[in-house]
């Protein structure tokens, strides 16, 4: 679990297990203390417990402040009525004392040899003397003086400060050079006192922390006002320390060890006591999150040595025996405290008999070496025990819960849950958006529509049908709109957020082979409008993923917040803008069937075009590909009584006759680009062969004149000869690139039926056919008159209303104030995979926006067509509006349960509630599946006793 602090529970475990064995010698031979987590206690025992933890702190500290000269009498005088302050002070002056010589022998000698020679009963003898190099070293030498107190002092009167620990030292420093060291007045280090004082009873010498369990703001035994001011202080006193020991170590030591250069070796002090003086002087550490299963007999037996526990501690416990069955006794806490102290008066006996004296001219005397051990002791020790106790409580809540669910709960696993429980809470429940798309109710599914996680699971929505009956329109331009009938269905999405993780969606859209339909998704800019930003044909076993773009907006209670400061113009400004957020954060999605489309536009009966699949490909590739007029494709036959089959019949004829004169023209612009290609070859062989004979009379030349067409010339016509059909091919498509009015303009069929058009949009003549009824639906937009619901009688709905009702809902449930409407777009970089033939495998395509804008203006080519430039209505199509709303939550799931206390399936519940009764406009109440759990929620959820007006 992500802890504030850092928290490693099996390091911390390790460490709690090697102390316990020093408890067995200090406690009771039958006593035996072990870790919180291994000893059955109830919920209450976890606040006893970081009450017990942080008094040890509390009382350790003391113990060690009184080691500093912060004594009990010293409290005593402390003004508490005012803020309260722990200073140290430190400063270094240097002066010059004075300059000597210093001989250092060298490892190099010599000998020298004299001539006289001396003779004796032994016989003769010559005299050698043996000379050593000797080095000249001049030495500076200077009085250093170190000075430091300790002191306190109340509100800012610094200058009436109470010294209780202070040491001046002047000792000798020895450099090589005249440069004296510069005088350091070191920057003070301040503890704050007060909050200390606060938890402490002066005139009692009693620790008094508890944590106020009835308070609003105590969430947890470790989530609480009380844990957070003890650990602000601990992370504090850390802090203090470890400036404290940084300007002795190396501010005050470190800089006299760096001047220090003598001659002779001449040490200071001893480097090696400054880093291992906490490791020769063990201190035990009381601050243990310790439970204990007690008989019944031991738990009532008195204790009998509170004298003798209470003389040796700075401070007394006042400990409450919430439940003495499970935490240490009020003696016990004693015992482990006086060994505490007991550790430290051996400790410093035992630096004042290894270190300098305190009178003695060493800068780091006793005092300084055992200062620096009690410092390393607050800051390594303590204070790091304490964090880790009261995180170790936290711990166990999460090992207990992850013990009882059998796992660690992922996002995934709470949203499977969350199915499971609003299936069986909510009538209707939520559905997964995966919806078939069919022409006809009875027809087979020609693909699939949904809205997919990244493991290719479906979201769940709670859907409406709504708008019977009514149109709906999508612009393709300035000029032509499109009226569109089907079912109009109301999705309303509620995706759970864990944390800052964010999951990551998909628009999916599959067709199955021979079938295609055309995707439109925008923005519902009306009751009945909707905005296409983007727009693909789907066909042939296509699968299209389109990533989709999640936009949390601020919730209703952080908007308000925001602009309460603001001017009347900015709040004024900023609620406009809001409105337009909500407004534009209903996304839609529409689906327009192409063959039952066809079959109206061309005249041909329902379901003709079903085994017609070569007659669809290539009425798609009229209209996308060539823009070909409707009329010329439509039935054109005797009206009356006809078979289908002649009706599909005269239709391929029709499209037969364009095809040919579409192939016809292919023809006669190939042969036009042959025939060009073969004159520009003509023109560059007439050039080349004037150039080589006017080269050729040029050049002066020994022999005769060679052959007008050299064999190089030759070659070069044949080279380009072979290649004019080539060339003529590459020339055919740019000849063939223009509009289609180019492409058909030698035809006098075309040319009377093609008015020219900047957007291939071609509009129909007015010409009837008897088997194409024509209505153009122009009904009145249902107006939503009572801003307090959506619905009328009619069950119509305005789409654009729906995230201002729901954002106002929202704002007036306090308990669903982690609502937050959600904006839906598309990005711009999709991923299709297609099968190019029935042969060959299916390839992935990375879409890019260039990609998508072509595949834009494709679809509208055919909806154009299948339109009639907008005066046919598109009656098989099917609109998907989905408003999405996010439940946010600060942090995983499991940290939401242990760190917060918070139960996220009833925040859940009461924000499903609110959700699921705006989408299908029924009051909250009606949405319960049975009478039971209606029961059990009304005591919690006080919506469901309001009757909402929808």
């Amino acid at each position: 679990m992500k802890q504030s602090l850092s928290f490693e529970r099996l390091s911390f475990e390790r460490k709690v297990n090697s102390a316990l064995k020093d408890i067995e010698k200090i406690l009771d031979i039958e006593r035996h203390p072990r870790l919180a987590g291994d000893v059955e206690h109830t919920y209450e025992s976890k606040y006893a417990l970081a009450d017990t933890v942080t008094n040890a702190a509390l009382i350790a500290y003391m113990n060690v402040f009184e080691k500093m000269g912060l004594d009990s009498g010293v409290l005593q005088s402390i003004d508490k009525s005012q803020a309260t302050t722990l200073r140290f002070e430190a400063n270094l002056n240097c002066n010059f004392e004075k300059e000597v010589v210093v001989d250092i022998p060298m490892n190099r000698s010599y000998e020298e040899e004299h001539k006289t020679t001396s003779t004796g009963i032994f016989g003769n003898s010559e005299a050698k003397r043996v000379s050593k190099a000797v080095q000249h070293v001049t030495e500076f030498h200077f009085i250093v003086t170190v000075s430091w107190s300790i002191s306190v002092y109340s509100g800012n009167d610094v200058d009436d400060r109470q010294l209780i620990k202070s040491r001046t030292s002047s000792s000798n420093l020895i450099t090589q050079s005249r440069d004296i060291p510069d005088d350091k007045t070191l920057p003070p280090c301040d503890l704050s006192l007060t909050w200390l004082l606060k938890q402490i009873d002066t005139k009692k010498l009693t620790s008094q922390f508890k944590i106020d369990t009835q308070d609003k703001a105590t969430i947890t035994p470790r989530r609480n006002e009380a844990i957070d001011k003890a650990l602000d202080f601990s992370r504090n006193i850390a802090k203090w320390s470890n400036a404290v020991r940084t300007t002795l170590n190396e501010s005050i030591a470190g800089d006299l060890l760096k001047w220090h250069n003598p001659a002779l070796p001449q040490a200071l002090f001893s480097i090696d006591k400054l880093t291992s003086i906490h490791k020769e002087n063990p201190i035990f550490n009381p601050v243990l999150p310790l439970m204990e299963n007690l008989h019944p007999s031991q738990a009532e037996e008195p204790s009998n040595n509170d004298k003798e526990t209470r003389n040796h501690s700075s401070l007394t416990f006042k400990h409450s025996n919430n439940d003495t069955k499970t935490l240490l006794s009020t003696d016990d806490l004693y015992k482990l405290l006086n060994e505490h102290v007991r550790t430290l008066d051996v400790a410093m006996e035992s630096i004042s008999k290894t270190c300098p004296d305190e009178q003695s001219l060493s800068a780091m005397s006793c005092s300084e070496f055992g200062l620096l051990l009690l410092l390393h002791h607050i800051d390594v020790d303590l204070s790091s025990n304490f964090a880790d106790s009261v995180n170790y409580v936290e711990s166990m809540l999460e090992t207990q819960l992850i013990s009882a669910v059998g796992k660690r709960l992922t996002t995934d696993d709470f949203a499977a849950f969350i199915r499971y429980h609003d299936a069986k809470l909510l009538s209707p429940p939520p559905k997964p958006f995966s919806h078939a798309i069919r022409g006809r109710p009875e027809k087979t599914p020609v693909g699939l529509l949904s809205i997919e996680s990244e493991c290719k699971e479906s979201i769940y929505s709670h859907s409406r049908v709504v708008n019977v009956d009514s149109t709906y329109s999508i612009p393709l331009n300035a000029a032509t709109s499109l009226d569109l009938e089907g079912n109009q269905i109301l999705h309303g999405w509620m995706n759970h957020r864990f944390g800052p993780r964010r999951d990551r969606y998909n628009l999916v859209a599959r067709a199955r082979q021979f079938s295609s339909f055309i995707l439109i998704i925008g923005t519902m800019t009306s009751q009945s409008t909707l905005e296409p930003k983007d727009a693909i044909i789907v066909q042939n076993k296509d699968e299209l993923l389109i990533p989709l773009l999640l936009n949390e907006l601020p919730t209703a209670k952080e908007f308000k917040d925001a602009i309460k400061s603001l001017s009347t113009k900015q709040q004024q400004f900023a609620r406009a803008f809001r409105s337009m957020q909500l407004a534009s954060s209903v996304f839609g999605v529409c689906v327009v069937q192409i063959k039952p489309q066809l079959e109206t536009l061309l005249g041909l009966p329902p379901n003709a075009l079903d085994k017609e699949m070569q007659l669809t490909q290539d009425l798609m590739e009229l209209f996308v590909d060539y823009q070909v007029p409707s009329d010329l494709l439509s039935y054109n036959g005797v009206t009356g009584n006809v078979a289908n089959e002649d009706k599909v019949s005269n239709v391929k004829q029709n499209v037969k006759s364009v095809m040919d004169v579409i192939d016809g023209e292919k023809e006669k612009q190939m042969k036009a680009a042959k025939h060009k290609t073969d004159m520009a070859i003509e023109e560059k062989l007439q050039r080349e062969q004037q150039d080589f004979i006017a080269f050729s009379v040029d050049a002066p030349m020994p022999a005769p004149a060679p052959s007008p067409t050299p064999q190089g010339f030759g070659s070069t016509r044949r080279r380009l000869k072979s290649a004019a059909p080539q060339m003529a091919m590459a020339a055919a498509p740019e000849m063939m690139s223009g509009h289609s009015s180019v492409r058909f303009r030698s035809t006098e069929n075309f040319i009377s039926s093609q008015p020219s058009s900047s957007n291939h949009c071609f509009r129909d003549a007015l010409e009837s056919n008897p088997n194409v009824t024509e209505t153009r639906a122009t009904k009145e937009s249902v107006r939503v008159g009572n801003q307090q619901g959506l619905l009328d009688q009619s069950n119509s709905i305005d789409f654009t209303l729906v995230p201002k009702i729901l954002d106002s809902v929202i704002e007036k449930s306090g308990d669903a104030s982690s609502l937050r409407s959600t904006v839906l777009k598309t990005s711009d970089n999709w991923v299709r995979s297609r099968q190019e033939n029935i042969l060959s495998r299916s390839m992935t395509q990375n879409m890019n926006p260039t990609d998508i804008k072509n595949e834009k203006n494709k679809a509208f080519d055919l909806l154009d067509g299948l339109s009639r430039s907008g005066s046919l209505p598109i009656k098989f199509s099917e609109l998907h509006v989905v408003v999405a709303v996010t439940h946010c939550f600060e942090k995983d799931v499991i940290d939401t349960v242990v760190v917060d206390n918070v139960d996220p399936i009833e925040k859940i519940e009461m924000s499903t509630l609110l959700f699921a009764s705006t989408v299908h406009g029924v009051p909250a109440r009606d949405l319960i599946r049975d009478g039971e759990e209606l029961r059990r929620l009304e005591g919690s959820v006080s919506l469901l006793l309001q009757e909402q007006q929808h």
